[in-house]
């Protein structure tokens, strides 16, 4: 039996201290408090000495998971020569390198611009959108997530919308917010995502508005959904069109699905790509990618990109550390993610058959999707809106006490230092779990 009691005791001075957690989105937590001492590899240990098998990975970040040796040793072969670690006020040739080696993998990337979080990259993103083609809009999706600021947080998609569709506040988003400015959703339009007639529809009425779309381009973030054959193809083809910037948000699935990101994989090129998270490979960093004519409007200084961390040495190193990883013996990281990944996918319908559950598995290198819905496969949020979501929080509850972690909603991250016995370990607590749901 798991055992809480030093972290019941750090909750109380949380309560007393801290305004919550870290990040504070409206999301079912599990049922009991939980505080990490350290990592190792593809495993967590908390304060009261329990160890867990980590499907979270930082949310994404740990691509190699913890501790990784190969990444720590090539951080420290840059401490003796880095001026410094902390700001990116100075430029260093590690940088210029870092660029080029982004610039081999990612196809949209003509020139790179490095950040800190996924948030200012996206923002970043959006300026120079509308500076570049002089419009004000932009397009998102439902379902999607851009990061927590107020023109891109939230909001749900009206149906019947009387002229522009732009997202409306509803008591049933979960991610509604007090304190956002009442004007940021006039900013964009929320459409459902990989229903091709609705963005033609809406782009032939409003196109010369919009200055851009922007969206995962698979959705990892409500579902692990991949977009419906030639969805990507066709968005391409209008956003070229209509003059409009088509900006694929790779934040998740940026060096996670592949060297080439998801653009590379689906062999679609956006006009400007955001990415973060597995890039630095757990260290703070992202990037705006694009091409060199959008990307050009912050060396000419028409469009301003400030940050005393853009570009900082030790973040600069994570990210060359983390390409030198992944460029290794012919792609084997993603190679063995594959392995892994199958076998606990498969395992996990084969749990849920065992106990006659429904349950939706689905999602592509380095993350999936699971859920409890009769469904062999989803294309968006709204084929998810009969999930027994309940049930979903319950057994993820039911998980941590078994010792294994996964993120909220059911998704699961894969990272290049599960074992295959780490996964026969998880897959026979799951049946345990399944058994007490």
């Amino acid at each position: 039996m798991i055992s809480n009691s030093a972290s019941l005791e750090l909750q109380k001075q949380v309560n007393q201290l801290m305004p919550g957690g870290h990040s504070n989105l409206r999301i079912p937590l599990i049922a009991r408090p939980c505080f990490i001492s350290h990592g190792k590899g593809a495993h967590l240990w908390d304060v009261d000495g329990n160890e867990y098998i980590d499907f979270m990975c930082a949310a994404g970040a740990a691509i190699f998971g913890y501790s990784n040796q190969e990444h720590i040793q090539a951080l420290k072969d840059q401490l003796d020569t880095l001026p410094c670690l902390i700001s990116g006020a100075a430029q260093t040739p590690m940088e210029v390198e870092l660029a080029g080696k982004f610039i081999q993998h990612v196809p949209c990337a003509e020139k790179v611009r490095f950040c800190l979080s996924g948030s200012e990259a996206v923002q970043l993103a959006i300026r120079l959108a509308r500076a570049y083609t002089k419009r004000r809009h932009f397009i998102r999706f439902e379902g999607h997530y851009h990061g927590w600021l107020d023109n891109v947080l939230g909001g749900v998609v009206d149906d019947d919308p009387r002229g522009r569709p732009l997202a409306v506040d509803s008591e049933d988003d979960p991610l509604l917010t007090e304190g956002r400015d009442p004007a940021a959703f006039e900013q964009s339009f929320k459409l459902p995502w990989n229903d091709i007639g609705v963005l033609e529809n809406v782009l032939g009425r409003y196109g010369e508005e919009v200055a851009m779309v922007l969206m995962e381009p698979i959705l990892c973030n409500g579902g692990c959904c991949s977009p419906r054959p030639g969805y990507l193809e066709r968005v391409r083809e209008l956003c070229t069109e209509f003059g409009i910037v088509l900006c694929f948000d790779e934040i998740i699935t940026g060096f996670r699905v592949g060297l080439s990101c998801a653009q590379g994989e689906f062999g679609v090129t956006p006009d400007i790509a955001t990415f973060g998270k597995a890039l630095g490979g757990g260290i703070p960093v992202s990037a705006v990618a694009g091409r060199a004519e959008i990307m050009d409007l912050l060396l000419e200084r028409r469009v301003i990109g400030a940050g005393t961390f853009n570009g900082y040495p030790l973040g600069v190193a994570a990210c060359l550390a983390s390409l030198n990883i992944l460029e290794k013996d012919n792609g084997a990281y993603h190679k063995k993610v594959d392995k892994v990944q199958g076998l606990l996918m498969d395992g996990l319908k084969e749990v849920s058959l065992r106990y006659g559950v429904p349950t939706l598995i689905q999602g592509p290198r380095g993350v999936f999707f699971f859920q409890f819905i009769d469904k062999d496969v989803a294309y968006s949020v709204r084929d998810l809106k009969d999930a027994d979501v309940e049930r979903q929080n319950r057994f993820r509850t039911l998980m941590a006490e078994e010792g294994v972690f996964f993120m909220w909603g059911g998704r699961w991250y894969t990272s290049g230092a599960l074992t295959e016995t780490d996964v026969e370990k998880a897959l026979e607590r799951a049946d345990r779990a399944m058994s007490r749901l």
